[in-house]
């Protein structure tokens, strides 16, 4: 029981520390939508989560931090490369969206299926790379 108390707070621990994660977290959160209060920003939860990264950081060794930071420094750059590119923006932006905790239900789900579909996403619409990609 003890050790898998420990197995997940070392996961959190490492979801915490993910450069890529935490540089498009910052990254997301930069390119919100700004309002005036804090607490009705559309990014409050990813900040909430970076402020927890940075927590974690602080209880760092030194060199360890400075290894971070360097990390971080370069999934940053990386990010900010992909999010130049719509396509790769909003499939970031999805990423950190399905990070967020589920909103509690307030009554049941109902579940419609389409009678037409053969599979599960075959009535959806397939996005294709250009021809020289193939």
């Amino acid at each position: 029981e003890e050790s898998s108390v420990v197995c997940m707070r070392a996961q959190s621990e490492a979801r915490l520390m993910d450069p890529v994660r935490t540089a498009n977290l910052s990254a997301y959160v930069t390119s919100a939508d700004k309002t005036g209060s804090s607490g009705t920003c559309p990014a409050a939860w990813e900040k909430t989560q970076l402020a927890e990264a940075r927590i974690q950081r602080s209880n760092l060794s030194c060199m360890d931090r400075m290894q971070a930071d360097a990390q971080h420094k370069q999934a940053l750059e990386h990010v900010m490369d992909m999010r130049q590119n719509k396509q790769q923006r909003k499939a970031l932006d999805r990423m950190v969206e399905r990070m967020r905790p589920a909103e509690p239900q307030k009554e049941p789900r109902v579940v419609v299926h389409d009678s037409k579909a053969l599979s599960e996403g075959h009535n959806k619409k397939t996005n294709w790379a250009p021809l020289e990609c193939y």
